[in-house]
């Protein structure tokens, strides 16, 4: 067998890969728990009020290892795995470094230097490995739960403006955690509270009807999809659902015009 023998169609070979960030208390959990038979990896304990599946508060990372490694090798009928969050997981990851490398500091971990960040990185790869071995072997829709912070983007050609993004480190190299999380993202939403501005403070905007999923690139946020989805919709998993099989299907059409 050759190796053109071995090419195959890739457009929806697997479920979206999903990463949804916003602020604290913005319907993250809530839009994931909303997902078909979803089970949680937990590493904060924000799950009060919302009847889901879960395993055991992960205190370390190895806990989230084994976690996900006991849904890669048993059987079982989970269709969503939900990292929740992963900002809370890089504090375990640094714990895990700091500990192997006997100090109190990642920045002092592997000699300084930035190493320690490096030696992170190897914890985040394998257990993203993890998380891709569910979503090709099982079928799984993933998402990963972050919180957001707003960074100044220094842009060559416009002022520099303020984004929403991850609550993750983000060398100036571009090997951080932030950067493997968005290259690695089908589907990037942020989650965003509307607000009327009065008087110079933000007050709830009750008119537009909850919280709204951005899910096209934004000035104002990171977001951002691989498959044609509407810039922005209501942060709920009915509304994501119908927009995501609408654009299946629409570049489905297009595609045998297309041939």
């Amino acid at each position: 067998m050759t190796l053109l023998a071995t090419i195959q169609k890739t457009k929806h070979e697997t479920p979206p890969r999903i990463l949804i960030h916003g602020a604290e208390k913005s319907g993250k959990s809530t839009f994931s728990a909303s997902a078909p038979k979803p089970i949680f990896i937990r590493t904060e304990d924000g799950l009060n009020g919302i009847d889901t599946d879960a395993f055991p508060l992960a205190l370390d990372a190895e806990t989230v290892r084994q976690q996900l490694m006991t849904l890669v090798k048993e059987e079982h009928d989970f269709k969503t795995v939900v990292l929740d969050s992963a900002d809370w997981l890089e504090r375990l990851i640094h714990e895990a470094v700091c500990k192997k490398e006997g100090v109190d500091n990642i920045i002092r971990a592997g000699g300084g230097y930035g190493n320690g960040y490096s030696l992170a990185m190897n914890i985040w790869k394998a257990i993203f490995a993890l998380l891709d071995r569910l979503n090709r072997e099982k079928g799984m829709i993933v998402i990963v739960v972050c919180h957001s912070r707003i960074v100044t983007v220094n842009d060559p050609l416009h002022e520099p403006y303020d984004v929403a993004s991850l609550k993750l480190h983000t060398p100036k190299n571009g090997n951080g955690a932030s950067d493997m999380l968005k290259e690695w993202a089908d589907i990037i939403g942020y989650s965003r509270i509307p607000l009327l501005i009065s008087d110079g403070k933000p007050l709830s905007d009750t008119s537009a009807g909850g919280n709204i999923l951005i899910l096209g690139n934004s000035p104002g946020c990171l977001a951002g999809n691989r498959y044609g989805l509407p810039h922005e919709l209501p942060l709920s998993w009915r509304a994501f659902q119908a927009a995501f099989k609408q654009a299946i299907k629409s570049t489905d059409t297009t595609t045998t015009k297309e041939a």
